[in-house]
């Protein structure tokens, strides 16, 4: 039996101690925790002292364990970890390997689907008794699997990366001939839970659109999906009603489920942050039919950041040249989508709230302001495709209490922020008169 260590105790680091004992017990037990925040302390899983990191060496010496499983979260502190770890001659665990994955190809296929959907650059697949467990370290991301032990790689390969490594290698189930009760689930399913699910932009560029083309070519089953609260309003928007919905956290963690067909639409040579323009303007211009023209709403808005990666400065400028202050969590999503529909110019720091830039009326203006930090100019091309113009400025990231280079506030140029400012405005204006300002 081989001993583990685990590195991180909070609640990642139960789930995965949780999951030892459940899922492991035969072939790996854990014999040391180690958390700084912790030392001192016992777990309530296996009775053991926590240990302070500074003691792993000597622990590793005395042969109190064979190898460190890396229970962070946060990517940046797991791979900082990780090379400290190695630097020290101590090996680190994953339960998984890689050639635990495999291509579509590789699982039963449904032979006669109910539906096909026929898309450039989207791969399509309706497998038979798929296996799904949940991830210990996010419960919103849903594995796929078969009982040979082998994942379905086409919902992570978007990810697949050196920092993504580590968390698909750490499933929290055994593979082969996996040790829960399983629940069949009769019918047909559409798991849309992927790595990023939980964040607007991601959840609108990455599966929204596949989703789209599930509704259009006829799907009637039921969809798996992570309820943030924008995403159950956005698919009912697109026509989806709420007995066709299972929030992923209804299932339960320590259980597999067996789908009858599962139904598995992905993108197919698409990058991070990359999908088909073609798709998502069709399902944005399905979305606006439904959004209404209401002179109420201001005509040049300003969106508020209230968490990280907030714009400093500017706001006094920004309000004497009469634009309207939106902070987006104060508003749904359909508040929100039809404030962007209705404004000329939409001000805004980078953000998934950017998203809803999708949703505005041809002509517009959509001004963009980043940190030099965090510089992605990932919705020009999304407003090109729409006529709405794209503007952009580049401030300067603070120092600050954020850890991370994507996290940081900033400040910009009040000169070059006025600039931007002056440039929108003749933009629309040209736009509304038909001719040079």
């Amino acid at each position: 039996m081989k001993k583990i260590a685990l590195y991180g105790y909070g609640a990642y680091g139960k789930r995965v101690s949780e999951s030892f004992r459940f899922f492991w017990g035969e072939e790996y037990t854990v014999t040391a925790i180690f958390d700084k925040a912790l030392a001192g302390e016992k777990d309530r899983f296996w009775n053991l002292q926590i240990l302070a990191p500074e003691l792993m060496k000597e622990e590793y010496e005395k042969d109190s364990f064979d190898a460190v499983m890396l229970c962070i979260f946060d990517i940046v502190t797991r791979f900082s970890i990780s090379k400290w770890i190695e630097e020290l001659g101590i090996p680190v665990f994953f339960p998984g390997k890689e050639e635990d994955f495999a291509g579509s190809d590789f699982f039963p296929q449904v032979e006669e689907p109910e539906i096909t959907v026929c898309e450039d650059h989207y791969s399509f697949h309706v497998y038979k008794n798929m296996l799904g467990a949940i991830a210990d370290y996010n419960k919103t991301v849903l594995f796929l699997f078969n009982e040979e032990g082998k994942i379905c790689i086409d919902n992570y390969k978007k990810y697949y990366e050196e920092y993504y490594k580590p968390y698909l290698l750490s499933y929290p189930f055994r593979l082969r001939d996996p040790v829960p009760e399983k629940a069949f689930m009769k019918g047909s399913y559409c798991a849309i839970v992927k790595t990023h699910s939980s964040n607007y932009y991601h959840f609108t560029y990455e599966i929204a659109d596949c989703v789209y083309l599930m509704e259009k070519a006829g799907y009637q089953g039921k969809y798996i999906y992570h309820d943030t609260g924008f995403s159950k309003d956005l698919l009912q928007m697109m026509g989806i009603r709420s007995d066709r919905l299972i929030n992923i956290r209804e299932l339960e963690p320590h259980k597999v489920y067996i789908f009858e067909k599962l139904y598995d639409i992905n993108h197919d040579g698409f990058g991070p942050m990359e999908s088909s323009k073609k798709v998502l303007m069709e399902m944005a211009e399905r979305i606006k039919k439904n959004l209404r023209k209401d002179d109420s709403y201001p005509k040049k808005i300003f969106v508020k950041r209230i968490g990280s990666r907030r714009l400093l400065n500017g706001e006094e400028t920004i309000i004497k040249n009469g634009y309207t202050i939106m902070i987006p969590e104060e508003h749904s999503l359909w508040e929100q989508m039809n404030c962007f529909y209705n404004a000329d110019i939409v001000l805004t720091p980078h953000g998934a709230n950017s998203t809803n830039c999708l949703y505005m009326h041809e002509g517009a203006v959509f001004a963009e302001v980043f940190s030099d930090q965090w510089h992605l100019e990932i919705n020009a091309g999304s407003c090109e495709a729409c006529g709405v113009h794209y503007l952009q400025l580049v401030g300067k990231a603070c120092e600050g209490k954020q850890l991370y280079d994507i996290e940081k506030d900033f400040t910009v140029e009040e000169a070059e922020l006025q600039h931007l400012i002056e440039k929108a405005e003749k933009i629309v204006a040209e736009e509304k008169t038909g001719h040079p300002v």
